[in-house]
């Protein structure tokens, strides 16, 4: 897409609005998820496999919000799902406020932690929509791609910005991201205009795409992909910190050379894969992802840390776009919340066992980088060959 079409874009209201929001989510956010693992390791004695279980059932609690979110935003309406998350929200991030600085029973931290799951989710559910809504199908990945740059320059800021609040105390975690959803409720009430066209299934309060063949293959594999690259969400952190003895300064860091690569790299990887399939995008990333992470198991060096994760980032703006572009594509214009909602219950069937997996491969070789992240590689490069063999024979 030329420079115009991108200006266009930002001026278009919802992704506008969707961008701004979700930087200040993921500022807050990043901290949150990067952290409050380690601080559960580290400050409260939770086992690793513990961690495994905690994203596990973090995830479970998705799948019914996935089945009855996704028809919700196609029956009451994307706006009203949109502006009343924020304050449920933002009521969690205090709850976990009080439970670190108060040091208070671990139940209320684990009960916040799982209800950000289900949330989080209906707010992408919500966001995807809307952005499909409001664009045309040739712009849909570059829409898509604006708000990931957006996320991005939240993702920079924000582990560093936690990194660095984690040397006074751990309690001002939760207050980052508390203060973004209270700014984006602010921001989603004065901008964001309903998209939601006519429906012809006002009368089903449930509904999900079981008889749409491709959507079931396209979906899954999909789902299988983000389950390949867990490592980069769940695990890292957590190596680089026990196993790699790296400062938490240092590890905010190398998050955020993830958020600025993505801010720098992203339109270029478009613009390098315009002629190229959604879901080739796809296979390419994860064959970018296998070599990125098998790298982590062979240095301990910061500066080659940092290549590697704006290497890996290549992989991540390859894949992200493509993903959210391509359930766009083959969802019906009165149905896109069901579709989105239906890929969400697929990812959140499969995704739970991700963190679970590889907190037990890390509890297993955490003396052993190589066979872990060897591991972990030859997951990602079996699944894009699996993608590569589903578009030879044309079933994606």
């Amino acid at each position: 897409m030329t420079s115009s079409g991108i200006i266009g874009l930002v001026k278009n209201r919802t992704v506008f609005a969707v961008s701004a929001v979700e930087l200040l989510r993921v500022m807050g956010r990043s901290g949150t998820w990067i952290f409050i693992p380690i601080y559960l390791i580290l400050k409260r004695d939770v086992p690793f496999i513990d961690i495994g279980f905690l994203f596990l059932v973090s995830s479970i609690t998705s799948i019914p919000v996935s089945l009855f979110g996704g028809n919700l935003v196609d029956r009451i309406g994307r706006r009203k799902i949109a502006i009343a998350l924020p304050p449920f929200i933002s009521l969690i991030f205090l709850l976990m406020f009080l439970d670190i600085y108060y040091n208070l029973p671990l139940i209320i931290m684990y009960l916040s932690f799982i209800s950000l799951f289900p949330l989080g989710g209906l707010q992408e559910v919500t966001d995807n929509v809307m952005i499909t809504d409001t664009t045309i199908e040739s712009e849909r990945i570059d829409a898509f791609s604006i708000v990931r740059i957006s996320a991005n320059i939240g993702f920079s800021i924000g582990p560093a910005l936690s990194g660095i609040a984690l040397s006074y105390n751990f309690a001002i975690l939760p207050l980052i991201p508390l203060i973004g959803e209270i700014i984006g409720f602010f921001l989603y009430f004065r901008i964001i205009r309903e998209t939601k066209p006519i429906s012809h299934n006002e009368n089903r309060l449930i509904s999900f795409p079981h008889k749409d063949r491709r959507f079931l293959i396209i979906a899954i594999v999909l789902a299988l992909s983000w389950f390949s690259i867990g490592p980069w969400g769940y695990i890292l952190s957590q190596f680089l910190s026990a196993v790699d003895k790296l400062s938490y300064s240092l590890i905010g860091i190398i998050f955020a050379v993830n958020g600025i690569a993505v801010i720098s790299l992203q339109l270029p990887v478009n613009r390098a894969l315009y002629k190229i399939d959604d879901m080739t995008r796809v296979s390419l990333g994860l064959i970018v992802y296998s070599a990125t992470f098998f790298i982590f198991s062979l240095t301990r060096d910061v500066t080659l840390l940092i290549i590697n994760v704006v290497a890996l980032t290549i992989g991540e703006n390859i894949i992200s776009p493509a993903s959210s572009s391509v359930i766009g594509k083959i969802a019906p214009e009165d149905k896109r919340g069901q579709y989105y909602g239906g890929f969400s219950l697929i990812n959140n069937l499969i995704g739970p066992f991700s963190p679970l997996l590889y907190e037990f491969l890390l509890s297993l070789f955490f003396r052993g980088p190589v066979i872990l992240w060897g591991i972990i590689s030859s997951i990602c490069i079996s699944l894009a060959f699996i993608i590569i063999f589903l578009r030879f024979w044309k079933r994606v």
